[in-house]
């Protein structure tokens, strides 16, 4: 439901925003692992529609899905979807496609040059969500860009040609995109494992985004069918489907109440997980701080939250293998200061999450010795400050063999789990293309202890919100969701505790 705003709204310490002037985003969030070219499936907060929490919608929608009946799914389901006509790209794309591109490259998309033109967009848009992420670079898939750009039942690949148009440049005029390179100018990526990445360019990353509605019926045509294929993979699987059980109970918080949550957190110098200090802009530009990487921008975040919600709650979207069937939705994505305002029911939520996950996942994959490993052990033994113990887990065990080396956190394991860190480094030479083998193995565990947990509290007549190695939930059910992950985490044999975050 999206947040009522004044034109303009006024804090303490000087603080002013004029949501006026902000332009949201509705294309696909980053998703390393994931990356499409589409904007988010909306599921609208609309308490009239009716869930079996354990099975919503299943019933009643499956048929349509498995018989490919678009017409039907729009005529019966369609308060679940928002318009997939319209994305957002950065302002002044389309007036560069039409006016600095040749012609010459745009009848080699398509012989009309409206249509050209758009199917270009469409794939730019897939990078404009990098506008409100801390990583300007996304992978996008080469598979996906390929089949929503093909002409018809025509074999011919367009996207490469797109990604020729979206590329142009001339002695004056910048490129839209730029695609990663390594040190040697090569475009990079490794077939199977990682797609290349691609980034707006810094001229038109500089300006606001802008919205575009689709024109070609066959480009809408191929989206309403990716979308309601979508959806179908939410509802069959357990985590997705408690989300959208989940979603007609959530109450968003107001704007005024997001504000006054970020004068408190401001003033008390608060850290996210990566150890960034949040902060106003106050319409200063990132540049006025010397240290900004250091830092999260409280209107950017007020951004990525009205894109994540102001047109409903996106469609879980179910990870490909790399990420183990991770889930991700408008929650997993949210900053988790204003995720924390969320309200079930009208009841303020808990976080409870477990303690040091992936280094207990990696003791029972890798025949580790010890149990119930916690940050704070590690930190003590280690001589490593808490906060860097809880920043480097989050990345030690999917880095390459170098990078784990080079890690403050490899000599404490070489000497404590000498054996173990031995199984992970002959993993990762073993498949030496592919190093993240290890992480994938430890995300497919830890999906495969939430889908329990969650699949458990379902049949509770629970629904809970999800991310990733934790559970959000009503204050009044937190004890019994700590009680079952506690004892999910221990049938899966591995040895951690929950811990309920008030």
């Amino acid at each position: 439901m999206p947040i009522k705003r004044n034109a303009q709204t006024k804090i303490e310490q000087n603080v002013e925003i004029k949501t006026d002037k902000l332009i949201y985003q509705s294309t696909t969030p980053l998703i390393p692992y994931h990356s499409t070219t589409y904007t988010p499936i909306y599921v609208t907060d609309n308490n009239n529609v009716e869930y079996v929490c354990k099975n919503p919608l299943k019933l009643g929608i499956k048929k349509h899905f498995d018989a490919e009946i678009i017409a039907e799914c729009q005529a019966n389901f369609p308060l679940f979807f928002e318009n997939i006509n319209t994305i957002y790209i950065p302002k002044k794309v389309e007036t560069h496609l039409k006016r600095s591109v040749p012609n010459s490259i745009l009848k080699r998309i398509d012989a009309n040059l409206d249509i050209a033109v758009e199917k270009s967009i469409l794939i730019a848009s897939g990078l404009s969500s990098t506008f409100y992420s801390d990583e300007r670079w996304k992978e996008l898939s080469s598979k996906i860009m390929d089949e929503q750009t093909r002409k018809g039942n025509d074999n011919t690949r367009i996207y490469p040609i797109i990604i020729d148009a979206l590329k142009y440049s001339t002695n004056t005029t910048e490129g839209i995109i730029k695609v990663k390179t390594n040190e040697y100018g090569i475009e990079t990526y490794q077939e199977g494992v990682a797609c290349k990445s691609y980034c707006i360019s810094d001229t038109f990353f500089k300006g606001n985004l802008v919205k575009y509605v689709i024109k070609d019926m066959e480009i809408l045509e191929k989206r309403k069918r990716f979308f309601y294929n979508q959806l179908k993979k939410a509802i069959d699987n357990p985590i997705a489907n408690n989300l959208i059980g989940l979603y007609s109970k959530i109450k968003l918080p107001s704007y005024d109440e997001i504000l006054y949550a970020a004068k408190k957190l401001t003033l008390s110098k608060h850290k996210n997980k990566k150890g960034k200090t949040l902060t106003f802009l106050n319409k200063h530009p990132k540049s006025y701080f010397k240290d900004s990487t250091t830092r999260c921008f409280v209107e950017e975040n007020i951004k990525l939250f009205d894109y994540l919600t102001q047109q409903g709650f996106m469609i879980p979207i179910i990870g490909n293998e790399k990420s183990g069937g991770r889930v991700v939705d408008s929650f997993t994505l949210m900053p988790s200061w204003i995720r924390k305002l969320v309200k079930i029911d009208g009841e303020s939520i808990v976080e409870v999450d477990y303690k040091a996950l992936h280094p207990n996942i990696a003791m029972s994959l890798y025949r580790g010795s010890k149990k119930y490993l916690t940050h704070k052990l590690v930190a003590e033994e280690s001589n490593i400050d808490l906060t860097v113990v809880k920043t480097l887990h989050l990345s030690f065990f999917n880095e390459t063999l170098r990078g784990m080396k080079a890690s403050k956190l490899y000599n404490y394991y070489k000497s404590s789990e000498p054996q173990m860190l031995k199984k992970i480094e002959e993993e990762k030479w073993g498949s030496i293309k592919n190093h993240k083998i290890t992480s994938m193995r430890m995300f497919a565990k830890e999906v495969e202890i939430m889908t329990n947990s969650i699949s458990e509290l379902n049949s509770m007549g629970i629904c809970v919100g999800y991310v990733y190695d934790a559970l959000f939930c009503k204050k009044s059910d937190a004890q019994i969701v700590k009680e079952i992950m506690d004892k999910v985490a221990l049938e899966n044999n591995v040895f951690t505790t929950s811990c309920i975050n008030y």
